[in-house]
């Protein structure tokens, strides 16, 4: 067995050990500790991280009335979009809280998708395209509170640029190729 196979297993380890070692504080130290595990989830592929950041009984509405109602269904949704972009990855721009009590917190994040559709999503087969990061733009504002010592998002509302998505899994190339 390869070596590197090791190698990258004890650096994700390591990672996710720094990350679990955050003591959150503060506002500032509450928006490290879940950009760190936002960007690990997505750009390492570790779903099961979902279950360190969320309540198991999240409440995640979405673009266009969409509402996902449980853990499960919070981490099936970040699988789906990354079955669709094997290679997807967020770039978190901003990131900010403000407490709304000693032991909750509401805090705001604006990100980018960057990644190829090569896998299959909800509207079929992969179309080959690129999320490019100035078009899928995201935005997410959590409700944060501590629950039996741990920081946990109970209430999120987020906007993906969900009709972008679509036209880069369906090849609608006039939509996709628009200047912005």
């Amino acid at each position: 067995m390869s070596q590197d196979c090791f190698a990258r297993a004890d650096a994700l380890h390591d990672h996710e050990t720094k990350l679990r070692a955050i003591q959150v504080t503060d506002a500032d130290s509450l928006c490290a500790y879940l950009k760190g595990f936002w960007e690990f989830i997505y750009n390492h592929k570790m779903f099961g991280c979902v279950y360190d950041i969320y309540d198991d009984g999240i409440e995640l509405f979405r673009e266009n009335g969409f509402v996902l109602r449980g853990i499960q269904e919070a981490e099936h949704e970040v699988m789906r979009l990354c079955s669709a972009f094997p290679d997807l990855r967020v770039e978190i721009e901003d990131i900010f809280a403000v407490p709304t009590g000693e032991t909750s917190c509401k805090v705001w994040m604006r990100y980018y998708f960057t990644g190829i559709n090569k896998g299959p999503s909800i509207y079929g087969p992969p179309a080959g395209l690129r999320l490019e990061r100035e078009k899928a733009l995201n935005l997410s504002a959590f409700y944060v509170e501590k629950i039996d010592g741990e920081w946990l998002i109970v209430l999120e509302w987020t906007m993906h640029s969900c009709d972008y998505i679509r036209a880069v899994c369906t090849g609608e190339k006039g939509f996709t190729s628009l200047d912005m």
